[in-house]
């Protein structure tokens, strides 16, 4: 058990414990020679056990510590405690989640703005260096505001983090093809299918389904069961957003239709274009189209391109990947 005034590496001085999670603890810890503090998370006993959970741990620091941008959390060291638990030391952040953020409702348009701008900037810098993020949702994005007022997102929690060479190219470790890696409701649809074969196209989907959150206060798909999730990630129409907001200019319908298309090739192909697209959308002004060939069905209301055949061994696939999901 970790006690205040402990010290990891000779110099990590615990202060008080933050939080008590079921897989981690988070603790306040100083510097002992700056003594700027900082936030440590530390691997609960049964989970240090656990190969799979002590992978992901250990995965999300090293990942994090290649990485170096303001809207990304930054990680100083990590490590093992005395009891051989593995720690992960974070910069300590004052704020809140964007999970807690929207219990509260939707954002206001320029907020709104200000956060998929910054996540978009975080998530693109990851990518730039080979890294998709797999879990991108509102509990992993956080929250701070500075003296001046001036909002400040930062992305968490690369515990699920592919690392590539480059674009579409093979992750470091052996991702098994059964393995639901990520959290069901901001899954592109590709990663419901398969969590080895993503790219960052599959996180700038997660990013699209988080700011339909923002904007309306509610997700576009609603079922709870997971295989009836998954349905609707593959084939169901989602709903114009405006239905939800009808202050909401008929160009950011266009905008999702092409955010959320279930052909990664019809989304936008990068952060980038991601975030300049959306600032335009509110602003009135349609995406371009796609580079594929356009199709007279309107793209917030047709089913994946393919035949039924096709998409009921598809539906069968994901059930067998739930099952076998469910019984490991």
């Amino acid at each position: 058990m970790v006690v205040p005034r402990e010290r990891l590496n000779d110099r990590w001085e615990f202060v008080e414990t933050i939080s008590r999670r079921p897989v981690n603890l988070v603790y306040l810890a100083r510097d002992v020679g700056d003594g700027h503090t900082v936030a440590v998370k530390v691997l609960q006993p049964d989970f240090a056990r656990d190969e799979q959970a002590v992978g992901r741990f250990l995965r999300e620091a090293s990942v994090a510590r290649r990485l170096l941008h303001r809207n990304l959390v930054k990680v100083e060291d990590h490590g093992l405690t005395r009891e051989g638990r593995p720690f992960l030391v974070m910069e300590h952040l004052q704020g809140e989640t964007l999970e807690a953020r929207l219990v509260r409702g939707k954002l206001p348009l320029r907020e709104a703005e200000a956060v998929v701008e910054q996540l978009a900037e975080g998530i693109g810098a990851a990518h730039a260096e080979g890294i998709v993020h797999r879990d991108l949702k509102p509990a992993n994005c956080y929250l701070t505001v500075g003296e001046a007022g001036v909002l400040t997102v930062r992305v968490l929690d690369f515990g699920f983090a592919k690392v590539t060479d480059q674009l579409g190219g093979g992750d470091g470790v052996r991702t098994a093809t059964n393995a639901l890696l990520g959290t069901p409701l901001y899954m592109a649809p590709e990663q419901v299918r398969s969590a080895s074969e993503v790219d960052p196209r599959a996180d700038l989907w997660s990013l699209a389904v988080l700011t339909y959150e923002l904007l309306t206060g509610a997700a576009p798909f609603g079922a709870r069961a997971l295989p009836d999730l998954f349905v609707e990630i593959l084939t169901r129409p989602i709903p114009p957003p405006s239905g939800l907001e009808p202050s909401l200019p008929p160009s950011v319908d266009a905008w999702f239709g092409r955010a959320l298309d279930r052909s990664r090739r019809r989304r936008f192909q990068s952060a980038a274009e991601f975030s300049r697209t959306f600032r335009a959308a509110l602003r009135g002004e349609a995406p371009p189209p796609a580079t594929e060939s356009p199709t007279r069905v309107p793209p917030l209301a047709r089913a994946p391109r393919g035949s039924w055949l096709t998409l009921l061994l598809g539906l069968l696939a994901l059930v067998l990947t739930v099952i076998a999901v469910t019984l490991r």
